[in-house]
């Protein structure tokens, strides 16, 4: 997925293969509201998973560190 975004990241102050977990793809201007939407769909599609969007806080979805970990253990197969 971050290679997706890889390119806007660089433009930034921070280096793709170096990014914080704290890293807020919204607050950081690399994605705007319909981005959030295009995320979640590319997200669902590279897992095979259905984003819990009651589950997931509305502040958080954009983190990379707490969208990671939600992923993590929402893709794990029985």
């Amino acid at each position: 997925m971050l290679n997706k975004y890889a390119d806007a990241v660089n433009l930034s102050d921070v280096k793709a293969d170096e990014i914080p977990d704290s890293f807020d793809f919204l607050l950081r201007g690399i994605i705007d509201s319909f981005g959030i939407l295009e995320m979640i769909s590319s997200i669902e599609d590279e897992f095979h998973i259905q984003l819990d969007m009651a589950a997931l806080d509305a502040e958080q979805i954009t983190i990379l560190g707490p969208l990671c970990q939600y992923v993590a253990e929402n893709s794990k197969t029985a």
